[in-house]
């Protein structure tokens, strides 16, 4: 795999060069920067980009290079810093770009930003900090906007690279990878793994019940080991299990390609809407997903062997919203201090679920 790194030059600078050149093959370059779970979507495109014959080229920021660095579908990496371009310039330097590509399937904001509907936010670029206006339809009535937004996250992605809905958005470890996680599952010596990822990247992905249903899966069951993940916020999530054997607490410890990597040695895999919880979207193990911005249309209508658990009698769900400013435009529950959709999410229904589904 061949990687590019995008020079530290204005953009009027830039020459043909700076992207690798003109190719002589049939290139495709695939422009997607975002989170983790932005590049395990994006990765569904890349086999059956393959197949139409192209080579196979992914512009991506430092944290999405950080996930699809392994994927074998992935004939070059275009690198550049996060907010190396300015906002109000990229599209001067995708057109840039593209003079490089037979093909260029533009991914940017194509699920946040058209599905998922941004408010008013402030960035940091250069040491400034600079406005950039929201979308118009963040006022607009929850009906007005589900009708507009909700769509399948993978059929839409599929559409607009122009690929059948063959999908199969996954994670690919290295062989040493694979071989680190069978190593560690045998140290586990329980008949049941479950993976819980504790958080995702705003309020509404903090499932407030975590505790509730751990201690009843416990109660009920000598055989389950939890495994706990998540940024460094999420080890104050795994506070008072910290003499409980079965409960293996990894937040803040693991990578997320260490996380992604164990994930299939897991029997069962659970959490809000996250990268990890795409990442096993496709893999056979049970899966729990509990939705929050996003109806089960939007995000899990493909995904297999999965539970996907909206909340109930909740006015504001779904409501197709990224929240960057928190409980200043999300809904909180007074009970729980949580998201109120995340809230009204059920234990027992998850304990059930998970009873059922265990080996």
């Amino acid at each position: 795999m061949k990687s590019f790194i995008l020079p530290s030059k204005e953009l009027d600078d830039l020459t043909e060069e700076d992207f690798g050149g003109v190719r002589s093959e049939k290139t495709v370059c695939v422009v997607r920067y975002g989170g983790f779970g932005d590049m395990i979507q994006t990765a569904s495109i890349l086999p059956l980009l393959k197949k139409q014959g192209y080579r196979v080229c992914v512009n991506v920021t430092e944290g999405g290079y950080n996930i699809i660095r392994s994927d074998p579908h992935v004939d070059e990496l275009l690198i550049q810093e996060t907010d190396q371009i300015p906002v109000n310039r990229l599209t001067e330097y995708w057109e840039k770009l593209s003079k490089c590509f037979d093909k260029v399937v533009q991914l940017s904001e194509s699920v946040e930003g058209k599905l998922l509907v941004i408010s008013d936010r402030v960035l940091e670029i250069e040491g400034e900090k600079v406005f950039v206006p929201g979308d118009p339809r963040y006022n607009y009535s929850k009906e007005k906007i589900h009708e507009e937004c909700n769509i399948n996250y993978m059929e839409s992605t599929h559409d607009l690279a122009e690929v059948p809905y063959e999908f199969s958005p996954r994670f690919y470890p290295t062989q040493r990878e694979i071989m680190w996680a069978k190593k560690f599952r045998k140290k586990i010596k329980a008949k049941n793994v479950i993976l819980w990822a504790l958080a995702g990247s705003s309020v509404h992905k903090v499932y407030p019940w975590v505790d509730a249903v751990i201690a009843s899966i416990l109660k009920e069951r000598d055989d389950v080991v939890f495994l706990t993940i998540g940024d460094h916020l999420c080890s104050m999530l795994e506070m008072g299990w910290e003499n409980e054997k079965r409960v293996v607490k990894k937040s803040g410890k693991w990578s997320i390609r260490k996380t992604l990597a164990f994930m299939e040695q897991c029997n069962l895999v659970i959490g809000p809407e996250t990268g990890v919880l795409n990442a096993a979207s496709s893999l056979p193990m049970r899966k729990i997903v509990m939705l929050s911005h996003s109806s089960k249309e939007n995000l899990s209508k493909h995904w297999i062997n999965t539970l996907s658990l909206e909340p109930e009698e909740c006015e504001c769900y779904p409501c197709h919203k990224l929240h960057p400013q928190g409980f200043i435009t999300c809904t909180r529950d007074e009970t729980t201090g949580g998201a109120l959709c995340a809230s009204l999410i059920r234990p027992e229904t998850i304990t059930n679920d998970i009873l059922r589904n265990l080996k």
